[in-house]
C-alpha cells in the first residue's frame, strides 16, 4: 500500500508543485488542465470524506474517489501525480508482505483480480500461489518492486516453475500482476508485463524477437575465429547485435560502406528508402 512519508505534508501545496512541474516540462494545457481537474476533484474527496492524511492513496480510498466523482483520465492523472511523489519521496510503498500471507500491493492486486476477472476459484488460487511464490523470491533475494527488471522475472520463474510441466499459467499470472503494478498501481518505469514472452518451446519455426546479454555471448561464442567462414559469421552476427539492422541491409553490406577511421557504417539502401549512418562499437569494427 502506497503512503505518506509524513503526516504534515499539504496535499493541495503537493497538487500545485506538481501542476508547476508539468508546465516546466512544457506539457500540453489540455493535458495540464486534465491534471487539474482530476487533482482538484480528489482535493475536495478527501477534504469532505476528513481522509487521514497518511492514508490517502490506499487502494481502497482511491476506488471510493472513482467510484464516487468518476473522473476522466482519473486513474491515469493520480498514477503519474503518485509517480511525482514517489520521485520526490512524498509517498513511501508498504511493497512487500512481511510474513506468509498476501498483503500489501499483492493483496490489492488478488482483490483487484477477482473483482474484475471471471475466473474459476482454480485458477485464482493459482494466481494467488503465484504471488506468494513471487513475494518470498523478492524477500529471499532482497528485491524491491520498484527495481524490478524482466532478469528477475525470468530468474523467477525459471527456478521456482522449471520443475512444472507447463510455466505457461504462472507466467500469465505474472504477467497480469506486472501489467497492474505499472497501469493501476503507477510502479515502475515502464510495463514490464510486454517483455514477458512465453516459455521457450523447442522446434519453434518462428526464431525469438531478442535474445538476453548471456544468450548473445554464447552466440558469439559458437563463431570460430579460426576458419575464414567463422571470421565472417562473427562479424555478422556483432553487426546485427550491435545495429538492429535486417538481414537483407546486413547482407547487403560492402567494405565500401564501412569508415574504419570514423567507425561508422553507412546504410544507403533500406526499407523505406531511407538512408542511415550509424556507430560501429570498436569490438564490431575489429571484427
Amino acid at each position: 500500500m502506497i503512503r505518506m512519508a509524513k503526516d504534515t505534508y499539504d496535499i493541495s501545496i503537493l497538487i500545485s508543485d506538481y501542476l508547476c512541474f508539468l508546465i516546466d516540462r512544457n506539457i500540453t494545457s489540455d493535458t495540464i488542465d486534465t491534471h487539474e481537474n482530476v487533482l482538484h476533484l480528489f482535493l475536495r474527496f478527501i477534504s469532505e470524506n476528513a481522509i487521514e492524511t497518511l492514508l490517502i492513496f490506499a487502494p481502497k480510498v482511491l476506488d471510493h474517489f472513482y467510484r464516487d466523482f468518476n473522473p476522466k483520465n482519473g486513474r491515469t492523472v493520480m498514477n503519474r501525480f503518485i509517480r511525482y511523489l514517489r520521485m520526490e519521496k512524498v509517498v513511501c510503498d508498504d511493497l512487500i508482505a512481511a510474513d506468509d500471507d498476501l498483503c500489501g500491493i499483492f493483496s490489492d492486486y488478488l482483490k483487484f483480480f477477482q473483482r474484475c476477472g471471471t475466473a474459476q476459484h482454480n485458477r485464482q488460487q493459482q494466481v494467488r500461489n503465484t504471488l506468494k511464490a513471487f513475494n518470498q523470491f523478492l524477500l529471499s533475494n532482497q528485491v524491491s518492486l520498484n527495481h524490478l527488471n524482466i532478469e528477475i522475472i525470468d530468474r523467477f520463474l525459471f527456478e521456482t516453475y522449471q520443475a512444472k510441466k507447463s510455466s505457461q499459467p504462472y507466467r500469465t499470472a505474472m504477467r497480469g500482476f506486472l501489467r497492474y503494478l505499472y497501469h493501476e498501481a503507477g510502479i515502475g518505469d515502464k510495463d514490464l508485463s510486454i517483455s514477458l514472452i512465453g516459455a521457450p518451446v523447442m522446434n519453434r519455426n518462428n526464431p525469438p524477437k531478442f535474445l538476453y546479454h548471456d544468450e548473445i555471448k554464447k552466440l558469439l561464442d559458437v563463431a570460430s575465429v579460426l576458419t575464414d567462414r567463422g571470421i565472417r559469421t562473427n562479424a555478422i552476427v556483432r553487426i546485427a547485435v550491435t545495429t538492429g539492422l535486417r538481414p537483407i541491409e546486413i547482407a547487403n553490406i560492402s567494405l565500401d560502406d564501412i569508415c574504419f577511421k570514423t567507425a561508422l557504417l553507412k546504410i544507403p539502401l533500406r526499407k523505406g528508402k531511407n538512408p542511415i549512418v550509424l556507430p560501429l562499437p570498436e569490438d564490431t569494427i575489429k571484427a
